[in-house]
């Protein structure tokens, strides 16, 4: 018994083991609505609709944790479910303590989650379990409930089902509401989803839940049916409840239920299933796991790679089989031909007359091949009709796919409405948090790794950009400062930006840091402009900081963040203006898998490079070309950039005689930054699958992936950040103005 005990405290039962990553996404997204509930009621602590649905949240929590054996994690749900009970139920008030707890116990929920991703056990609870034990207890208390949590049991059973004559079990599985005398038997009918996966288990979970309302006096079908249900489409209720029938709704209304009636009349013996009631229609949703999203996307990919390979062919059977081109002279040439055959045989004889026939011989043989290309012209036709369809369904089949990555970012901007508080509190500020933008869409594997970057911008925003409250007060500022997340779709590109109205980046500051530092000498750095000083916040261990915080002030990742952007074929850029405030700008692919890119030839190999890093193609003559310390830059509309060509940027080997042919300078940007590149002869564009370089090869600076063309060969991704970054450093400009 202790064995089971214990192996249920650390990992979830095995028979219930496939149900785990159903609970983990299920709790992750509860707990991302308990952080919302709880910010809401520390400025609002008397709501009581936000304190009951905090109450259900958790409850849910409990419930779900029960079911797979999570001994501990049900435990905590549980007293800090008693303890909302009372809250609820106006026996005491909510308070910073109780909000600090809750909170504390959503981290613990959370990084449950991670261990059982990992098949990793459970850590104890014990401290956090007193802490929250104690909630309430030196408070006055308004009636009974305010007492101390009722001890734990050791493992909480689905909630007791009571026969229609014997009272209610003395220890009951969940909590009961405090005794009312309205307290009256309520007829539920809960009717489910057709095809409702596990659900079993939902059945189970809404006898958990109203069981925390009452006392369930009995089920069609029992509990101990449910299992062996072929379909479970309508669960009945008989439950003694003082609860109001919103309450009763609410409770019920689990994912997979498509209506909840409230004394309905007991079915007629034999029960026949109801009617379902009119409800609106139900989007019907299933969980996926990102792995099998990725084979799938690499399916599509290989798809796209041999439309490709067809489109070219046909590109390249264009030319035989052009009518007018060739049929047309075809058969002229062969008529001609059958003509001055004839004329021969009427007026020859003997030998001439036998070459004669020799020839109309050939000339049939000719007319045949002529039928044969016919019959292969329509044939082609049909090849390009059906090529076409492949094109539309393969682009279909794509967006669909990449459709299935797309998630709003809305819950990760939502995040940081805890870590602002948490950061504030610490450092003794008001800071407030703006959202917006929260329904754009982005790559979940994109979203995944945004995480850890936003968190270190939004911490320095308001440990080095937000001032102390005096200060801002004595510049004419709100004393409530205002950190900003904003996120927007351009084009393919998707635009993040964190904003704060603090002091801004002190540009002096920065660079008497970079002279102390020895990154470049007084006199280079009195000549720098305003965009180099801001570049130096991204190199490692730079920082202006006066004092070091627990938060931030090491100099330490900046450089990180600016490298996981750039992994991400994204750019940063700094906007920033002292004493008023600063704002970082993220720009991200919509997707890395399949890139919509600008193709052009070099000698060495075919080059690519993603459309939204083309600013634009130009045609540079040569008295736009100038020379400033001994490297070229060019005059585009006033703007002076840095011109190179693509040797100057790798080290590649060359056998041509003399440098390529200038065709065209393509402008290439990242951020704020551009950098002019000379090409020769452009491909025009196309979706590319992008396949890693670091996997696959090696990693090469300067390039960000390979792709395969239609006609097999290997063409190269340019990482414009990085490219844009290399010729930056080698040109080691200032800025110029005419």
């Amino acid at each position: 018994m202790a064995d089971s005990s214990r192996r249920n405290q650390d990992m979830p039962a095995d028979d219930m083991a496939e149900f785990l990553s159903v609970y983990i996404d299920e709790t992750g997204e509860q707990c991302d609505q308990l952080v919302q509930l709880l910010l809401a009621l520390e400025s609002e602590p008397r709501d009581a609709r936000r304190i009951a649905e905090a109450f259900r949240l958790i409850h849910s929590i409990k419930g779900s944790a029960a079911m797979l054996g999570l001994d501990r994690i049900t435990g905590l749900a549980h007293h800090l479910e008693s303890h909302f009970e009372r809250l609820r139920s106006g026996s005491l008030l909510l308070d910073g303590p109780t909000i600090e707890a809750a909170l504390r116990c959503i981290d613990y929920f959370r990084h449950c989650n991670d261990r059982l991703r990992q098949g990793e056990k459970l850590e104890p609870v014990d401290e956090l379990l007193e802490a929250v034990k104690k909630l309430g207890q030196t408070t006055p208390a308004a009636g009974p409930t305010a007492a101390t949590a009722p001890t734990l049991p050791s493992a909480p059973p689905t909630p007791a089902v009571e026969p229609a004559v014997a009272s209610p079990p003395a220890t009951p599985a969940v909590p009961t509401p405090p005794p009312v005398g309205n307290a009256r038997v309520r007829r539920i009918r809960v009717q489910f989803a057709p095809g409702l996966a596990m659900a079993d288990l939902k059945a189970e979970l809404v006898l958990a839940r109203l069981g925390g309302l009452g006392v369930v006096v009995e089920s069609s079908p029992e509990a101990a049916e449910f299992a062996t249900s072929t379909e479970l489409r309508t669960l009945d209720i008989m439950l003694r409840t003082a609860a109001t029938g919103s309450a009763i709704t609410i409770a019920a209304d689990v994912d997979g239920v498509v209506g909840v009636e409230l004394d309905v009349e007991p079915p007629a013996e034999p029960a026949a299933p109801p009617a379902p009631t009119e409800a609106g229609a139900v989007v019907e949703t299933m969980r996926v796991g990102v792995e099998r999203l990725d084979v799938l996307l690499n399916l599509v990919g290989e798809l796209v790679v041999s439309r490709a390979r067809f489109v070219q062919l046909v590109a390249d059977m264009a030319p035989l089989f052009r009518k007018a081109a060739v049929g047309g002279r075809s058969g002229g040439t062969t008529h001609s031909l059958r003509e001055a055959v004839e004329a021969i045989i009427r007026s020859a004889s003997g030998p001439i007359d036998r070459a004669a026939a020799a020839c109309e011989s050939q000339l049939e043989k000719l007319e045949e091949q002529g039928r044969l290309w016919e019959e292969g012209h329509r044939r082609y036709a049909e090849l390009v009709e059906s090529v076409d369809h492949l094109t539309r369904v393969a682009d279909s089949l794509q967006r669909g796919v990449l459709s299935t990555r797309m998630v709003p970012v809305g819950p990760l901007l939502n995040r940081f409405k805890r870590s602002v508080r948490d950061i504030a509190n610490e450092l003794g500020k008001n800071v407030t948090l703006e959202l917006a933008g929260e329904k754009t869409e982005l790559d979940k594997r994109m979203i995944d790794e945004l995480g850890d970057p936003l968190v270190h911008l939004v911490r320095n925003a308001i440990d080095h950009g937000i001032e102390p409250a005096d200060v801002r007060l004595r510049r004419g500022k709100p004393e409530m400062a205002t950190v900003r997340l904003a996120a927007s779709q351009r084009g393919n590109s998707v635009i993040i930006s964190i904003s704060d109205d603090g002091g801004g980046i002190d540009l002096e500051g920065v660079r008497d840091r970079a002279v102390a530092r020895g990154l470049v000498s007084a006199d280079q750095a009195a000549s720098l402009s305003p965009r180099e000083l801001t570049d130096f916040i991204w190199q490692p261990g730079f920082s202006t900081a006066k004092e070091v915080s627990n938060i931030s002030g090491r100099g330490v990742g900046m450089d990180i963040v600016r490298t996981r952007i750039e992994a991400l074929s994204g750019s940063i850029d700094i906007d920033s203006t002292l004493g008023v405030g600063t704002t970082f700008v993220i720009r991200l692919p919509l997707t890395l898998a399949i890139a919509r890119c600008m193709l052009f030839r070099m000698e060495q190999a075919a080059v690519a490079v993603p459309v939204e890093n083309v600013r634009e193609l130009v045609t540079v003559t040569d008295d736009c070309i100038l020379s400033i310390g001994g490297r070229r830059v060019c005059d585009i509309r006033g703007e002076f950039l840095p011109l190179v060509e693509m040797d100057e940027i790798f080290s590649w080997p060359s056998t041509a005689a003399e440098p390529a042919p200038r065709g065209a300078v393509l402008v290439i940007h990242s951020g704020s930054r551009a950098v002019a590149v000379c090409v020769s002869s452009l491909l025009g564009t196309q979706d590319l699958v992008v396949k890693s370089l670091d996997e696959n090869f090696m990693r090469i600076r300067g390039l960000g992936g390979a792709s395969i063309l239609g006609d097999g060969e290997v063409c190269l991704l340019l990482d414009a950040s990085a490219v844009v970054d290399i010729v930056m450093r080698s040109h080691a400009m200032t800025e110029v103005h005419p």
